[in-house]
């Protein structure tokens, strides 16, 4: 893992490099495939700001804070920042698709509805969902942001935005592609 660790508009102490060091150490206990840590911490206007951006295999986190001490502005956003590791080392555990069974969202039943992408899409599954009101609500942004920390196929979300059931997905050009789903008629 590497750390890179920038100060801008104020001398970078070794006792505050070491102290960011100190934190950042204790992120692998969360998650092994961290490629790099980018630290900046800036004065801006008497106000201490800190940006802490993680990358790794699977992972990508920033967390902001500021404050008027830049020790307590980089405890916040280290804080925040370890908060959205624990949220995504729980979802990463407790995900079917990791116990070896693909997740079909809401998966069969008796009662279950079969959905189809509304229009021409790259996308060419049909998808079985005994409870679409039990899916999770997005927005287009965040849905895409959370399909692409997971390893998933495909999400199923209900859309905030157009208050339709989509689906996003890898395109065949490699880029992350959200396509709504209308209901399958037999």
């Amino acid at each position: 893992m590497k750390v890179e660790i920038n100060g801008r508009h104020f001398n970078l102490t070794d006792a505050l490099k070491g102290h960011v060091n100190r934190k950042l150490e204790t992120v692998e206990k969360f998650y092994n495939g961290i490629d790099d840590i980018h630290v900046i911490l800036e004065v801006t206007a008497g106000t201490n700001h800190v940006h802490i951006q993680l990358r790794g295999d699977h992972i990508k986190l920033d967390a902001r804070a500021k404050s008027h001490d830049m020790y307590a502005a980089f405890d916040n956003a280290f804080d925040s920042l370890e908060g959205q590791m624990r949220k995504y080392k729980d979802r990463r555990h407790s995900h079917p698709h990791r116990n070896g069974s693909r997740k079909e969202n809401g998966g069969a039943s008796h009662s279950a509805t079969m959905y189809i992408p509304a229009e021409e899409s790259d996308f060419d599954e049909s998808i079985l969902l005994a409870d679409a009101a039990e899916l999770p609500s997005y927005k287009t942004s965040k849905a895409v942001m959370e399909y692409e920390l997971s390893e998933l196929d495909y999400l199923v979300f209900h859309n905030t935005e157009t208050n339709r059931l989509s689906v996003v997905y890898t395109s065949s050009t490699g880029g992350s592609q959200v396509v709504e789903l209308v209901e399958a008629r037999g």
